[in-house]
């Protein structure tokens, strides 16, 4: 029989390397005396740490473990850091949801284990690590968690990549989601669509008008591809098909400045440019001066 957290392995050290190995949770409070750091914090002096990839909790969750540690307790305690040159001030270094909970569950204090000798860029790893084993972040989360290791902290992706235990290739593609549209990156968060369907869009600009059909369809990665081709075929027809009502405003427009002028506008992305035929210096400053009055 196939072990449940089996699919974790490799992936990191994760938490226990915080802990240490040999930490029973179960007895924190009673046999295990070799954690000095062990407290209790007033919830109000704690907050999430700056660190946190994950942003997005499911309320239902957190109600549900309000509910359990209002039956149970807190059995195993969160770890937390001061906040450097503030007293009474903690960050969560692991342990935000049980955090989140206890709010809930109107408990006052929270047991804690303080960890001030672990360095932020230590605790930025672990955090991303740990997420990741309990496959807590969606897409967008997990690649802002890769570029921050790499921003504030100095990562190369091949460290990256193998702290948590991916290829390189993957640290890679998760990045380059980020240059996404926020529209799309919200199908992505929502799990309407899928990373695979929306790879093809990464470096394709003005592609929003085509995220609901895509959606509604259930494209897969190589249509999208060929509809992104199509719409693109499209795009550039518009641009010299000129409907009657551009071809008059053209007109109007000439004959409101005297100047020969060329009117593109792609009916599909809603928007196009207005270009102005000067033959001199001349025109150009009667240009300006019709702009400014």
């Amino acid at each position: 029989m196939k072990k449940k957290n089996s699919k974790i392995v490799g992936l990191g050290s994760g938490l226990s390397s915080l802990l240490g190995a040999d930490f029973d949770k179960t007895k924190a409070f009673s046999e295990n005396k070799n954690f000095q750091n062990l407290r209790m914090i007033p919830i109000e002096f704690i907050k999430p740490g700056p660190w946190q990839p994950r942003k997005i909790f499911d309320k239902e969750e957190i109600e549900k473990l309000a509910n359990s540690i209002k039956e149970q307790g807190i059995i195993q305690p969160i770890i937390i850091r001061s906040v450097a040159n503030k007293e009474n001030e903690y960050y969560i270094i692991a342990g935000e949801r049980r955090w989140r909970a206890s709010q809930i569950a109107k408990i006052h204090e929270i047991p804690s284990i303080l960890r001030d000798d672990v360095e932020e860029d230590k605790i930025a790893e672990l955090s991303l690590v740990e997420n990741i084993q309990r496959s807590e972040l969606n897409p967008i989360e997990e690649a802002e968690g890769y570029l921050s290791l790499i921003n504030k902290y100095g990562y190369k992706q091949e460290k990256i990549a193998k702290v948590v235990g991916r290829s390189r290739s993957h640290i890679s593609n998760m990045i380059r989601l980020l240059s996404l549209s926020d529209l799309a990156k919200g199908f992505l968060i929502r799990g309407e669509l899928t990373i695979g369907q929306l790879r093809p869009l990464v470096g394709n600009s003005n592609s929003d008008h085509i995220l609901e059909t895509i959606r509604k369809n259930n494209l897969t990665s190589r249509q999208v591809e060929k509809l992104i081709k199509k719409t693109s075929i499209v795009c550039d027809n518009t641009k010299i098909i000129k409907t009657v009502d551009i071809k008059n405003l053209e007109k109007e427009l000439k004959e409101y400045i005297g100047l020969d002028l060329d009117i593109n506008f792609n009916d599909i992305t809603k928007a196009g440019s207005i270009k102005i035929k000067c033959k001199n210096l001349s025109e150009f400053n009667y240009i300006i001066k019709k702009l400014k009055s």
